[in-house]
């Protein structure tokens, strides 16, 4: 991922999934997030045909485009993984 200049994207989106399998207790479970990704994202979560599965992935998404990704996603697992 680092040879292709998303690794730090990649690493942002797994941290948000990791979240959401903490605040699930070991089960994946959506956050609620109320920001967006950019429309730029948005193929690559509409490709999944299962409603909840678009849900996640929109919002590890939505996080990994955010200006303050890192400080996001670092707070989502600071909230979620106690």
């Amino acid at each position: 991922m680092f040879e292709l200049g998303i690794g730090t994207q990649t690493l942002i989106h797994e941290t948000v999934h990791a979240a959401q399998v903490c605040a699930g207790k070991g089960k994946i479970k959506i956050l609620g997030l109320d920001i967006q990704p950019i429309n730029y994202a948005r193929p690559f979560f509409k490709r999944y045909t299962d409603v909840k599965r678009q849900d996640l992935e929109r919002e590890a998404y939505a996080v990994q485009t955010q200006p303050n990704s890192f400080e996001l996603a670092v707070s989502l697992l600071q909230q979620h993984c106690k």
